[in-house]
């Protein structure tokens, strides 16, 4: 599992400024044993992380803070290294906008199944015919509701996982009553053998930058008349 925390001081790795806070307790675990079959990274773009998000309509994509007003949609790179012997990789993400401490189905702000196999079929080690995988969620404006700190996380696993979970058995895969309920079966605990998580930390702010910065030169465009109105009053 990654936790990459927040994008506000604190360590530089990779080129990217993070905050070693872990994520609280109180949003419970996910755990894994492999990645082999879904790893969260966008190796196109050599990164070893796979969640990102853009405040610019696609433009640009990075991890750049966030402020009310902004319109921010978020990017899911899952990459395969190989096929796997399931029905579909799936892919879940949630935001507690609500900063409550905890993720539930009111938080999740993206789904994603990648159809591997309508049927029963062994093909583990196969390479991927569709090594990577990009998804992208709804935009979702920020407003004053939203400022402070919040988290999300992001799970990339396959349908074997899910049902191994839930007692099933590996053919249980293709099932009706899993296939039809993969999204709900999908929780932000728990263990997935399969797969990976990643966690990241967002703040939001309250005056986005250019409006800061917009005050700011009001402010001292005012200090300045303000300054030779108190000068020429003096002769």
């Amino acid at each position: 599992m990654k936790s990459i925390y927040t994008v506000i001081g604190g360590l530089l790795l990779g080129g990217l400024a993070v905050n070693a806070q872990a994520i609280p307790l109180s949003y419970g675990q996910v755990t894994h044993d492999t990645s082999a079959w879904q790893e969260l990274a966008n190796v196109a773009k050599g990164d070893e992380y796979g969640v990102s998000w853009t405040i610019d309509g696609g433009l640009t994509w990075g991890r750049d803070e966030l402020f009310v007003g902004q319109t921010v949609q978020f990017k899911f790179n899952v990459h395969k290294d190989n096929v796997g012997t399931h029905y579909a990789d799936l892919t879940k993400a949630w935001v507690d906008w609500g900063q409550d401490g905890s993720f539930d189905a009111a938080d999740n702000i993206f789904y994603a199944e990648h159809l591997l196999s309508s049927e029963p079929v062994l093909g583990s080690w196969l390479t991927p015919t569709i090594p990577d995988l990009e998804y992208l969620s709804a935009g979702y404006l920020l407003t004053q509701a939203d400022v402070g700190e919040t988290w999300l996380r992001a799970l990339a696993t396959c349908t074997h996982s899910v049902t191994n979970m839930y007692g099933g058995s590996w053919s249980d895969q293709w099932d009706p009553a899993y296939v039809n309920h993969y999204e709900d079966l999908l929780v932000p605990t728990g263990h997935y053998y399969q797969g990976e998580t990643e966690e990241w930390k967002l703040v939001v702010h309250a005056v986005s930058e250019p409006s800061a910065t917009l005050l700011l030169g009001l402010g001292m465009f005012g200090l300045l008349i303000a300054h030779r109105r108190a000068g020429q009053t003096s002769h």
